[in-house]
């Protein structure tokens, strides 16, 4: 007579959890070797282009060796933000592609593991890369990029940085209109200023001249002030005031906006270009469209690592034949036409025909919705 054998809940749950936790440390692993193969692979080949540059500066300009490496270096790391997203993609590429080639995930399937579950350890994965894309956009890449330019102007091209910025002309954010024949952005000092503030119908309203203006680091002073006021005077010429010092708490802009010998977006950190975008359009200084879209483009390439991640797992799974050649061939059509598609909106966003968030993400969502119609055909 046969007995029955009952297995407690709790030895089935654990044995289920375990086995759950084994996959995802499995596919983990099976990530990350083809990522660093990728990364090194796509870094090299984008290196090509300035490291052809570099080679032609020495022997043409007859420039240290030195000096065109350090240059390679710090320029290297801009392009090196396209290879998180672009290794995902041929990894997952290639790791699906051999686990499905090796029956891996028939096996799963067969085990009631459907392939949802099965992109829970990718999504991860692809999670971690994009907080790395990130951390590397924001530390590594402005300063670098700052450097790089640097090098090039000066050590390079040998060009000299004038002292001052001649006849700086803004908005300040106290609704005046500054004029500063010189700008000593290091001096934290302007010569010759002059403000004028209008009301909403375009009349002026106060006038200040001043011989200097010192930036203590938290405030402009004005020096040898000269101040009219012509809000009470109708006709005629206001009587002017001299006053030997003039704080002005209100102008919150700093020598370096003053100077505009500012920083390029991609020498700049999400908040460095954030706070720049508040003060222009703060001051109604100039349209800020094009930073904008910068902006939003600081985030949205960093997770395209995320759906590359989704759409490498599921078209290597419709490919059983999927090896490393395959799959870096796949990758790279893939790579292309993300990148023609962000240049594209890209391109519509800087124009204002489409907004500057819309215009950065379009691409992302776009890879998203393919990602997840393949997904959700494999997983039928």
């Amino acid at each position: 007579m046969n007995k029955s054998v009952t297995i407690p809940h709790q030895r089935i749950l654990f044995h289920t959890t375990n086995m759950i936790t084994i996959l995802d440390k499995y596919i983990v692993k099976q990530l990350i070797g083809p990522f660093f193969f990728g990364f090194f692979l796509f870094v090299t080949i984008i290196a090509i282009d300035p490291l052809m540059y570099a080679l032609q500066t020495t022997i043409n300009n007859n420039v240290s060796m030195f000096v065109v490496f350090r240059w390679f270096l710090n320029r290297l790391p801009q392009d090196m933000i396209f290879t998180f997203p672009m290794s995902v993609l041929l990894t997952t590429l290639m790791v699906f592609g051999r686990m499905s080639k090796d029956s891996e995930t028939i096996a799963l399937k067969a085990g009631g593991i459907n392939f949802y579950r099965i992109l829970i350890p990718v999504m991860m994965f692809a999670l971690s890369v994009t907080g790395m894309s990130i951390v590397f956009n924001e530390l590594v890449v402005p300063a670098s990029n700052k450097r790089a330019r640097n090098i090039k102007r000066y050590e390079i091209m040998k060009l000299i940085d004038p002292k001052a910025t001649e006849n700086s002309i803004m908005r300040t954010s106290d609704g005046a209109f500054a004029y500063a024949r010189k700008v000593y952005e290091k001096k934290g000092k302007m010569e010759s200023v002059l403000l004028e503030y209008y009301d909403d119908k375009g009349t002026l309203q106060k006038r200040i001249t001043a011989s200097t203006a010192i930036w203590n680091g938290k405030m402009w002073t004005l020096n040898a002030v000269v101040k009219q006021d012509y809000s009470q005077i109708r006709d005629g010429i206001a009587t002017p005031t001299t006053i030997p010092t003039l704080p002005m708490p209100l102008i919150l802009e700093k020598p370096s906006d003053f100077a505009r010998q500012s920083k390029r977006p991609n020498e700049m950190s999400y908040a460095e270009l954030k706070e720049r975008i508040d003060t222009y359009e703060r001051t109604k200084f100039m349209d800020t469209t094009v930073m904008r879209v910068e902006l939003a483009k600081k985030t949205s390439l960093p997770f395209a690592s995320f759906f590359f991640a989704i759409i490498g797992a599921s078209f290597g799974l419709t490919n059983n034949r999927s090896g490393a050649f395959i799959g870096f061939g796949v990758s790279i059509l893939i790579i292309f036409m993300y990148y023609v598609l962000m240049s594209v909106f890209t391109a519509l966003g800087k124009s204002a025909y489409l907004s500057p968030m819309l215009a950065a993400w379009m691409q992302n969502v776009i890879s998203a919705f393919v990602g997840l119609k393949i997904v959700s055909r494999i997983n039928k």
